[in-house]
């Protein structure tokens, strides 16, 4: 408070007591799985550009170039985005995390190594060249790869006028962390000894791939082969520091027999449901049931469906994820022949339906009916009719269908756990929201003393809070007072909880459910007099 000394009007800021909780964030998709290359940390990514450059293509390395695994990753990226996604993290699963990036071998001064473990770096090459500055103390590096698929390598990245001294803004060690392929060893900086392994400033790219045939890295290992399943819920355990995620999505690799994709599921759902944090909901394949006809498809959905062997749900309940069936039909661009095609497991499109609703919309909103359109897919794996639906919505299996006027659509929104009060999808992801959105914005209580002032403050903040989300449609109710309550006093945080140093807020609402049975009444008026 500043010092009074002489008359007049003094003007001073006193805090309103609310605080702005900050609404979280509910799009953001978490995706994981086998992917060309990459770090193993979760990594966000804005689009499909950054999943290439990070994470490489469609394809992996497996042995021999014609022996490489298309990898659902980039297809789940893909539709994720292209169905209305904003921003994901990539979880790189390979089958031993303590794979070894590969490295330059004999090249003396040139410690380089690949920028992510893998056996895809020894398709590696880098080769030193001259710096276009014509400074004998600089040099340049070109970065060439050979992609998966093909017999050819391309040069992908070039570095120039690098440096070995640190002062040097061109300093190689820090240069290169700049790039997708290559990282200076964890050592100081030494200009590679001899003459560059191609001449001139401008060498052309043909040149440059000849020359680097005989220097590949070397000492790759793991990632050539399929992940383990049962090691994934180990591998689940990195996203524990992920606060800014409200989706997960596990899916179902290309060619993955039913049970593999029981366990892939299962385990995404467990950690869901385990984590500490409880703000994640898993999106979730049903297994596409690939020893079918594949003369009838309609009709071996129907036997599935009606005569289980084994039943539809081979998962435990949860209302902390959904399942969607069938799979999908989609263009394949990594394919061969005329018009390549592949299918693919439907949660990665109904994630990106998600978030397209849930900004349109809110999260309040069921992702589901004539507006979640699927888009990118060429066409259903089963064409399902009400009387398979009748089958499928007890047991808390959503479906996509094929609906007139409307192409493709998710069908479905309820979770796992259909006969509970959290039956509906946009239920419990409310709740998520609320839940997540309260805990971040009342951080600031934590020390404050625990009595009636921080009660008001605190009843005041989270009721400002739940007021604009009534405002927006987020609740039932026509008034406030309906909609939800906020309390927390003497009542809520008695006095052996005060000296416990506990202070209790009881936050209730009102949900809103989705109308998936709408009842038109018609009748005859009959006797109707002039």
């Amino acid at each position: 408070m500043p010092a009074r000394l002489h008359p007049g009007v003094y003007v001073e800021e006193v805090p309103s007591g609310a605080r702005a909780i900050e609404a979280a964030g509910t799009s953001t998709a978490i995706f994981v799985g086998e992917t060309e290359r990459g770090p193993l940390a979760p990594t966000k990514i804005k689009g499909v550009a950054d999943y290439e450059r990070v994470f490489g293509g469609f394809k992996r390395h497996a042995g021999v170039a014609p022996a490489a695994k298309s990898l659902i990753m980039r297809y789940a990226i893909d539709a994720f985005f292209r169905n209305g996604g904003t921003s994901a993290y990539v979880l790189r699963a390979i089958e031993n995390p303590t794979a070894s990036p590969a490295k330059i071998g004999s090249r003396a001064g040139l410690d380089v190594e690949a920028s992510s473990p893998g056996k895809w770096s020894d398709n590696l090459a880098v080769v030193l060249g001259e710096s276009t500055d014509g400074d004998p103390n600089r040099f340049r590096l070109f970065v060439v790869y050979t992609f998966p698929g093909t017999s050819a390598g391309v040069v992908v990245e070039r570095w120039d006028r690098l440096s070995a001294e640190t002062a040097d803004e061109n300093y190689a060690k820090d240069v290169l962390l700049r790039s997708s392929y290559i990282r200076w060893k964890d050592i100081p900086v030494v200009k590679p000894a001899g003459p560059a392994d191609i001449a001139g400033t401008s060498p052309p790219d043909k040149e440059i791939v000849t020359a680097a045939a005989g220097r590949l890295m070397t000492g790759g290992t793991h990632g050539e082969t399929d992940f383990p399943n049962t090691n994934l819920e180990g591998l689940l355990s990195a996203l524990d520091g992920i606060s800014d995620a409200g989706l997960l999505v596990v899916p179902a690799q290309i060619g993955e027999a039913d049970n593999d994709v029981q366990v892939r599921t299962q385990a995404a759902l467990n950690y869901a449901e385990g984590r500490p944090r409880l703000d994640l909901f898993c999106v979730a394949d049903m297994p596409r049931l690939a020893n079918r006809s594949t003369t009838d498809a309609t009709s071996e959905a129907a036997k599935y469906i009606r005569n289980p062997t084994p039943p539809p749900t081979p998962f435990t309940t949860t209302n902390f994820g959904a399942l969607y069936f069938p799979w999908l039909e989609i263009s394949d661009p990594a394919g061969v022949g005329r018009d390549p095609t592949i299918f693919v497991g439907p949660s990665s499109f109904v994630a990106g339906i998600y978030a397209r609703t849930d900004q349109r919309r809110g999260v309040w909103k069921a992702p589901a009916g004539l507006e979640a359109t699927v888009l990118n897919a060429r066409r259903l794996d089963y064409n399902l009719l009400d009387a398979h639906q009748d089958d499928l919505n007890p047991l808390g299996i959503n479906a996509l269908r094929s609906q007139p006027g409307g192409g493709n659509v998710v069908w479905g929104a309820r979770t796992m756990q259909p006969s509970s009060e959290w039956r509906y999808v946009p239920v419990r992801r409310t709740a998520i929201f609320l839940r997540t959105s309260i805990y971040n914005g009342i951080q600031w209580a934590v020390f404050e003393p625990n009595d009636e002032p921080l009660w008001a403050q605190l009843r005041l903040t989270i009721g400002g809070f739940m007021e604009q989300l009534f405002r927006q449609g987020a609740f039932a109710g026509r008034t406030t007072r309906e909609a939800f309550f906020v309390k927390c006093d003497a009542e809520t945080t008695p006095e052996a909880d005060q000296i416990a140093g506990i202070v209790n807020v009881a936050v209730g609402f009102a949900p809103l459910r989705p109308a998936e049975f709408v009842v038109v009444r018609l009748s005859q008026i009959v006797n109707q007099k002039a």
